[in-house]
């Protein structure tokens, strides 16, 4: 083989059964319905040398313990294993998730998957990756950078003290504030056989969060949110699969929000791809490669599992008994109580001491080149600032995002004196600095990985 291969599958993945959606804590109840699909795609890659899988899939994100079940899977049936082996969740906050997940109400709790969708999942995945690699054929690679500022901003927007204000949509007095910059490249890689186009992949980093057409209705609906749109867009044109991987996206929201919005902004970013014809540009014998660097990283906070477990069993007949009390609600519908406040940090507390029993993890970060693009593949929720690094020393590079494992916000250290809802104990898991070890390590490491 003297040129690269790539196979395409894609499959539905939206449940047909009322499931739990991951992404927003004051969920109390089941999905009631489907407003957008959600999908898993693979991609197979192979340039007579190495093999690569890259799975995209609507979720918020697949936490390190199931990544590792899947990588074995995957390899069990088609004998490529990680690092040639990409898990990317698209971050929408209205799918289900394959790890347990934490709701504040105390009948529900510590919430596990539902059985039936992680095992339609796996299906799904093994059926995907065989048939991607099963149709696997000889193709050209093209790629196209462009600028898609008009649909996103940061909602790490900086007021005149200098301190961060999280504006979660855009702030009408726009004018008193500073706005924080956000990587608005998009990255589009298009794969072509002799009958056309047979497949892209795009990254862009914007939170799916568009909420659909109405607050309340929407809220429990199933949906891929614009990503949704952005394939749909660019399959309209070229009668191809095409796959979405998250940028640095952990600040960047989308500029507008409910309505139509989830249409708006997935076709607009995916006619920038379509219309963007004369900017493509041809990759000369594309080769690919996969690597991954390691590091011991430790929580922000000490857990010890048995007391935790205890704790959490406490506080929670403490909230049920005080709801009983028919003590008065939040605006969110939440019990607004003290009791209601320590049940939700103790259950946090019992995600935290599940996901690390030692109160450390192994962060793995993942580099994949395919051609001349490389992929810093990471398994947080990573700010603007990382991406905007990396492409400042690397202009070919581009942050996977919420990746190969899910394990919360990292901002870097100089965030933190700033405040803002990324910095807080809740949604970051490790202590100050981990992201910019991270960064230093991905930065060094891409000086040999990188062939630019």
């Amino acid at each position: 083989m003297d040129s690269l291969q790539f196979g395409v599958a894609v499959r539905d993945i939206t449940p047909s059964y009322p499931v739990f959606l991951h992404g927003y804590a004051n969920r109390n109840q089941r999905s009631n319905g489907v407003s957008e699909p959600i999908s898993l795609s693979c991609l197979a890659l192979d340039d007579g040398e190495q093999q690569i899988l890259l799975v995209t899939c609507d979720m918020v994100g697949i936490e390190s313990q199931p990544c590792a079940e899947l990588y074995e899977l995957l390899k069990e049936k088609t004998g490529i294993a990680y690092p040639h082996i990409l898990f990317s969740c698209s971050h929408t906050h209205f799918a289900p998730a394959l790890h347990h997940d934490g709701f504040p109400f105390p009948d529900l709790g510590l919430v596990a998957p539902d059985p039936r969708f992680v095992e339609d999942f796996k299906t799904h995945l093994v059926e995907a990756a065989q048939e991607s690699i099963k149709n696997k054929r000889p193709g050209t690679l093209e790629i196209a950078r462009l600028r898609a500022p008009q649909v996103l901003f940061n909602r790490r927007t900086v007021a005149a003290d200098g301190q961060v204000v999280t504006n979660y949509r855009y702030p009408l007095d726009a004018e008193n504030y500073t706005f924080s910059p956000v990587d608005d490249e998009l990255t589009a890689l298009r794969f072509k056989d002799e009958n056309g186009i047979g497949a892209v992949l795009v990254n862009f980093g914007c939170h799916p969060v568009t909420g659909g057409r109405d607050v309340e209705r929407d809220h429990y609906k199933i949906s891929a949110d614009y990503p949704f749109y952005l394939r749909q867009a660019i399959a309209a044109e070229y009668a191809c699969p095409v796959l979405f991987t998250l940028g640095a996206a952990g600040d960047a929201v989308p500029l507008e929000r409910f309505g139509d919005s989830r249409q708006h902004i997935g076709t607009i970013l995916g006619k920038t791809v379509t219309m963007a014809e004369r900017v493509f540009a041809a990759q000369e014998n594309p080769k690919i490669a996969a690597d991954f660097l390691e590091f011991e990283a430790h929580t922000h906070i000490g857990l010890d599992a048995d007391a935790v477990e205890a704790e959490y069993t406490q506080a929670r007949a403490a909230f049920a008994a005080a709801q009983e009390g028919e003590i008065a609600v939040d605006r969110e519908g939440r019990p607004d109580s003290t009791a209601g406040e320590i049940f939700g940090e103790k259950l946090l507390n019992l995600k935290r001491a599940k996901l690390y029993p030692n109160n450390k993890f192994q962060v793995k970060v993942q580099f994949l080149r395919i051609g001349g693009t490389t992929l810093v593949v990471i398994p947080f929720e990573v700010l603007s600032d990382i991406g905007l690094r990396l492409k400042q020393r690397f202009p070919n590079s581009a942050v996977v995002s919420c990746a190969n494992g899910y394990q919360g916000y990292l901002p870097l250290a100089h965030n933190y004196d700033k405040g803002g809802y990324e910095t807080m104990g809740r949604s970051t898991h490790f202590e100050k600095g981990t992201a910019d070890r991270l960064l230093e390590a991905a930065l060094d490491h891409l000086s040999s990985f990188d062939p630019t």
